[in-house]
């Protein structure tokens, strides 16, 4: 009798841990096509026409100049620079990546969604990471792409990582990060 109860207890249990186990893996299987599907391109993207490449806001102007037009069009060529229209919604989540910009003494929000990068004036709630830079730095890597990661590199530009660092690596910050700053951060 006894030994009855302990193999059925015994399946149980094995049946549990199979489905288990069986979760597990649709959920990794689930993260990793989520995280390996192609992107579209950062024009595509990000300036909503497809094959509309957006243009860059400092052309034709000098460094005075785009400082002293400065606006949100600004930030969001910056944040197609640092290839931030590939951060994404943790899977199974609409927890969208939000990034606080401090320029000098000015504040910008953006937001990605579905790839998508909106910029606006202020600050957001629930920031992931915040970008501090100077005015004349932002211009400078807007201008030049090749630039940004010496501008953080040189320690003219800081990230600060507000979030957890799991929900850091599940919205692809991590490597965000280590590109720009050369450091690497473990989830």
């Amino acid at each position: 009798m006894a030994q009855e109860i302990i193999k059925k207890r015994g399946k149980k249990i094995l049946i549990i841990i199979l489905v288990l186990v069986v979760v597990l893996a649709l959920t990794a299987t689930g993260f990793m096509y989520y995280n390996s599907k192609p992107s579209k391109t950062s024009n595509q993207k990000s300036s909503g026409a497809p094959g509309t490449p957006l243009k860059n806001p400092t052309a034709g102007l000098s460094l005075e100049q785009a400082v002293a037009q400065f606006d949100e069009s600004f930030v969001k060529y910056l944040l197609i620079a640092i290839k931030a229209n590939e951060l994404h919604n943790p899977p199974l989540s609409s927890d969208t990546p939000r990034i606080n910009f401090y320029i000098g003494e000015e504040t910008f929000q953006s937001e990605i969604s579905d790839g998508k990068i909106s910029v606006s004036k202020g600050l957001a709630e629930n920031e992931d990471i915040i970008i501090r830079t100077s005015p004349e730095e932002a211009v400078k890597m807007v201008q030049n792409k090749e630039y940004v990661s010496t501008s953080f590199r040189d320690g003219n530009s800081q990230i600060e990582l507000v979030a957890g660092k799991l929900t850091l690596f599940a919205k692809g910050y991590l490597s965000l990060y280590e590109e720009l700053t050369g450091e690497s951060v473990s989830p």
